[in-house]
C-alpha cells in the first residue's frame, strides 16, 4: 500500500512537470478540414435583384451599341454619371473624354440614345429629390395626381420609334409610378408591354412597379403577393417559366440550396427544364439535381449519375462548371473511383494557381475533398496506402508546394536534410495510429510505381527517415524493441537531430530512474555483473540525438537479463528496472513513444462548420494516449510488475537496491540499514536527511 501510494504521488508530480515544459502550451493544433462551397452560392456572391437587372440592361446597351465598347464606360455613363454631366458630354460642344460609350454616340450622332438617356436621368434625378429627407412638395403636389413628371411622362408617350420602344415604356411606367397613378400604372403595363415576350428585361422590371402599385390599391390582395414573393419552390417555378437561362434563376436557386424542404420541392421544376428543348444550359439543372441527391436526398449513386451527365452540357458560366467537376470529384471519392482522380488533381492543382484570385478557395477544395469524402472511405477499406500518401498530398497542397513539387521530387537525400514536416498534419496522425506492421507495409507500398503513387509522391512526404523513424516508435509502443532497433538504427543523426521533440529536450530524460533523481543526482546501473548506485544527471545538457535507439536497446538487454540472469535478485532487478522503463517511455518520458502531450487535444480534426459527429465517426480511429485508456493500463502493468519482481529477490542488499530505484529511501534506512545500498547514501548523499 506504501508503495502504491508513493507511486501515484510521484506520478502526479511527474505529470505536473510535464505541464510545465513550456512546449506544452503551444501547438501545433488539431487539423481543421475545410468546408468551402461547391453548388451554394457564398453570402458575398449573393446579389439583389437591382444588380442582375444593372448587369443584363449595360448588356444589352453594349449589344445596342458596339461590343468593343467596355462594360464600364457603359455603367459610367448610364448609372453613374448625372443628368449634367452627362449633357456635358453630349451637347452642342462636348467634353473630351475617354469614355468609349460617349465617344461611340457622339461620332455616330445617336439623338435617340441621347434622348432617351437626357429623359431617363431627368427623371432619376426628380425621383431621388423627392426622396430625400429635405424636400418639401409644392402645395399643388399635396393633390392625388403629382405634376412634378408631367413633362416626362409626355415625353415617353410621343415617342414613335421601335429600338427604344420598351425602355421608353418603362421609363413611363416608373414616372407614373413616382406621380402615385397606380391604378394608371397597372392598366399602361398591361397595355404597353402586351407586345413583348416575358423574358424582355425592361417588361419584367415594369411588372415589379405594376404589383407595388397594386399593393398600394389593395387590389389582388396584399398577403397573397406576399405570400408568393416568400415561397421558395414558388418563385423558382415562375422564374423558371419567364426565362430559365437567366442567371438570376440559377443563383437565387443557389443562394437558397440551405433551404433542404425547398430543394425537395423544386426537383420536378429542374427535371422540366432538362427537358426543355429551349433551355441552353442543362448542366446547371443536373449539377442542382445531383447537390440535391447527395446533400437532400442521401443517394450518392444517383447524385453520381447526374453530374457525369451534367460535365456534358453547357454551363451558364466557367466558375459553375468548374464547381461541377469539384463537385464530380467528391462524389466519385464517396464512390471511391480512382479512375479519373490523377488528371482531376492535375486539373485543380491548376486552379490553384498562385496568379488567380480564386487559388486559396481551390486549395481548400482540394482539402475537403481528401479530407472529408476519400480519407474516411479507404481508412473503412483498410487502403492504408492510398488513404495516407493522398492525406500526405493534401497536407502539402498550396500553391507554393505545387510550384517546386518537380524540384521537391528530383531531389536527392544526400543534398542535404531539412526536416520540414509537420507533424501536427493529419497524415502524420493517421500514420501514428497504425501498428508499426501496418505503417511498414504502407512504407512498402508508397514505393510501388503507379501513375496515382507517381503523382502524390510529388508533394506526399515519403522520405526513409521520415518512416523508419516513426515506424521504431511505434515498436516501442508496442514492445517490439528489437523491431525498434532495426528501424531506429536506420535513421539518420541529420534527421533525429531536426526532430522538436529533441531539440525540445524531451528526449534528454533518463527513462530508467524515477523523480527523486532529479534530485538526488544518483541511479542504479548494471555493470560487471552487479547493480550498483552511481551518480547521473537526468536529463542531460544538450539533445540526446540516439534516445530512442538506446533505450530500446536497453530495454532489449533487461528482456534477456529477465529471462536468462545469473540469479533470482538479476532477474527480479531486471524486471523492476523493465518496469520502470516500460512505465516511463509513456508517462515522464512519453517522447520515447509519442510525439506529443499537452493540453491541446492534437488528435482531434474538426470540420468548419458543425456537423453532428462526423470527426468522431470517421476519424475516431486517431491514436490519443491520454484517450485511449492507455494510461490506466500502463500504471496497472507498472504496480502489477513492481510487485511481482519484488517477490522475486531474494536478499536484503538486492531489496535495498529495488527500494532505491523506487525512491524509498526510509524504507531503506528502516529496514535494511546494514546494507551497502543504505551506508553508501549515508556517506555520498548530501540530501539524504531531506528524503527520510
Amino acid at each position: 500500500m506504501k508503495l502504491t501510494a508513493y507511486f501515484l504521488s510521484l506520478v502526479s508530480a511527474l505529470l505536473l512537470l510535464i505541464v510545465a515544459l513550456p512546449a506544452s502550451a503551444c501547438g501545433p493544433y488539431p487539423p481543421i478540414i475545410p468546408t468551402p462551397d461547391y453548388f451554394r452560392l457564398p453570402a458575398d456572391k449573393v446579389k439583389s435583384s437591382t444588380d442582375y437587372d444593372r448587369e443584363e440592361n449595360l448588356l444589352l446597351w453594349q449589344a445596342l451599341t458596339s461590343d468593343r465598347i467596355p462594360l464600364k464606360d457603359i455603367e459610367q455613363a448610364v448609372y453613374k454619371d448625372s443628368r449634367e454631366k452627362f449633357d456635358a458630354h453630349t451637347g452642342y460642344w462636348p467634353r473630351t473624354t475617354d469614355n468609349l460609350f460617349y465617344i461611340y454616340i457622339n461620332n455616330t450622332g445617336d439623338e435617340e440614345i441621347i434622348d432617351f438617356l437626357y429623359t431617363a436621368k431627368s427623371l432619376e434625378e426628380r425621383r431621388r429629390k423627392m426622396n430625400s429627407s429635405w424636400y418639401y412638395p409644392r402645395k399643388k403636389e399635396w393633390s392625388e395626381e403629382h405634376t412634378d413628371f408631367d413633362d416626362i411622362i409626355e415625353s415617353c408617350r410621343e415617342y414613335r420609334g421601335t429600338r427604344l420602344r420598351d425602355r421608353y415604356a418603362l421609363q413611363l411606367t416608373r414616372a407614373l409610378f413616382a406621380s402615385h397613378r397606380y391604378a394608371e400604372c397597372v392598366e399602361y403595363v398591361d397595355s404597353a408591354f402586351a407586345a413583348f415576350p416575358d423574358t424582355n428585361l425592361f417588361k419584367r422590371m415594369a411588372q415589379e412597379y405594376a404589383e407595388g402599385s397594386l399593393i398600394r390599391l389593395k387590389e389582388n390582395g396584399l398577403d397573397s403577393i406576399l405570400d408568393d414573393a416568400g415561397d421558395f419552390d414558388s418563385r423558382v417555378e415562375a422564374m423558371a417559366a419567364v426565362n430559365p437561362d437567366s442567371p438570376r434563376l440559377i443563383d437565387y436557386i443557389r443562394a437558397n440550396a440551405d433551404n433542404t424542404v425547398g430543394m425537395l420541392r423544386i426537383v420536378p421544376v429542374l427535371r422540366s427544364l432538362i427537358k426543355n428543348p429551349k433551355a441552353l444550359y442543362k448542366g446547371d439543372w443536373l449539377f442542382a439535381l445531383a447537390f440535391i441527391g447527395y446533400e437532400c436526398e442521401c443517394r450518392p449513386e444517383e447524385a453520381r449519375a447526374h453530374i457525369y451527365q451534367a460535365m456534358r452540357q453547357r454551363f451558364s458560366s466557367e466558375n459553375l462548371r468548374d464547381l461541377a467537376w469539384a463537385y464530380k470529384m467528391k462524389l466519385d471519392a464517396v464512390a471511391g473511383y480512382t479512375g479519373s482522380l490523377v488528371d482531376d488533381l492535375r486539373w485543380i492543382e491548376g486552379k490553384a494557381d498562385p496568379l488567380q484570385a480564386d487559388a486559396g478557395e481551390w486549395v481548400r477544395r482540394c482539402r475537403n475533398i481528401i479530407y472529408e469524402n476519400w480519407i474516411p472511405g479507404l481508412w473503412r477499406s483498410r487502403d492504408y496506402t492510398t488513404a495516407i500518401l493522398l492525406c500526405g498530398y493534401a497536407d502539402a497542397f498550396d500553391c507554393a508546394e505545387i510550384i517546386h513539387a518537380a524540384d521537391k521530387h528530383n531531389m536527392s537525400e544526400s543534398e542535404g536534410y531539412i526536416n520540414s514536416h509537420d507533424y501536427g498534419s493529419l497524415s502524420f496522425q493517421m500514420m501514428q495510429s497504425l501498428s508499426s506492421s501496418q505503417l511498414a507495409a504502407v512504407y512498402a507500398g508508397v514505393r510501388v510505381s503507379s501513375p496515382l503513387k507517381d503523382f502524390l509522391r510529388r508533394l506526399a512526404p515519403v522520405d526513409s527517415d521520415y518512416f523508419n523513424e516513426l515506424i521504431g516508435t511505434l515498436a516501442l509502443r508496442e514492445e517490439n524493441y528489437a523491431k525498434a532497433v532495426q528501424y531506429l538504427s536506420l535513421v539518420s543523426d541529420d534527421y533525429n537531430s531536426s526532430l522538436n521533440i529533441n531539440t525540445g529536450g524531451y528526449l534528454a530524460c533518463d527513462p530508467f530512474i524515477l523523480s527523486y533523481i532529479h534530485r538526488s543526482g544518483y541511479t542504479l546501473s548494471y555493470k560487471d555483473g552487479e547493480w550498483l548506485p552511481a551518480y547521473h544527471y537526468a536529463v542531460a545538457p544538450s539533445p540526446y540525438n540516439n534516445a530512442k535507439l538506446d533505450f530500446a536497446r536497453r530495454m532489449l538487454e533487461l528482456e534477456q537479463m529477465k529471462k536468462h540472469g545469473r540469479t533470482a535478485d538479476d532477474r527480479g532487478l531486471a524486471r523492476l528496472m523493465y518496469a520502470v522503463g516500460r512505465m516511463n517511455s509513456f508517462e515522464s518520458c512519453w517522447a520515447l513513444t509519442q510525439y506529443w502531450r499537452g493540453w491541446v487535444g492534437l488528435f482531434e480534426p474538426s470540420l468548419q462548420y458543425w456537423e453532428g459527429s462526423f470527426c468522431e465517426h470517421n476519424y475516431g480511429f486517431l491514436y490519443d494516449y491520454e484517450y485511449s485508456g492507455r494510461e490506466e493500463e500502463t500504471h496497472n502493468i507498472f504496480r502489477q510488475e513492481t510487485n511481482a519482481a519484488l517477490s522475486m529477490l531474494t536478499t536484503d542488499d538486492a531489496r535495498a537496491k529495488a527500494q532505491y530505484l523506487l525512491g524509498n529511501l526510509r524504507t531503506i534506512k528502516r529496514r535494511y540499514p546494514g546494507t551497502p545500498v543504505a551506508q553508501r547514501l549515508a556517506t555520498s548523499c548530501d540530501n539524504w536527511h531531506s528524503w527520510l
